[in-house]
């Protein structure tokens, strides 16, 4: 019968090992902390797409709630300023005599942050997994 040779398994059994690391990680409190960090993205691009003549409305903006809802975790970014939402989407002029063109600010800082938010969490992802893998 022939002979095999020897093999080293010490590689396979230090990666199983840092493998066995990922069952106790806390995966919730790394998703939260994620879209605590899209929040502030989020955040930060609404208050500079809000109009510069508007200083007060740019102050208002504040991240209300960032949490979990069921499987979803969820960021609510608002502006409670009555005229958020006109400056937002727009309105009548007085005396219906045409029409005042909106911002949308949330809404367009929304639409880039999921054009976005693949790459983000990909890198937040690969930057844990580099760090397990490779000992930090």
């Amino acid at each position: 019968m022939a002979a095999w040779g020897s093999f080293d398994y010490s590689e396979f059994i230090a990666l199983r090992d840092k493998i066995e690391r990922l069952k106790n990680f806390d995966l919730d409190a790394f998703c939260m902390q994620i879209t605590r960090e899209l929040g502030q993205i989020l955040f930060d691009a609404v208050v500079q797409r809000t109009p510069v003549d508007t200083e007060e409305l740019k102050r208002k903006w504040i991240v209300n709630r960032v949490g979990k809802n069921g499987s979803m975790y969820e960021v609510e970014i608002i502006n409670p300023l009555e005229y958020a939402e006109f400056v937002e989407f727009g309105h009548r002029k007085r005396n219906n005599r045409g029409w005042v063109k909106g911002f949308f600010m949330l809404t367009i800082a929304e639409r880039d942050l999921q054009r976005n938010m693949d790459n983000i969490i990909r890198e937040k992802v690969e930057a844990l997994l580099n760090e397990v893998l490779n000992d930090g």
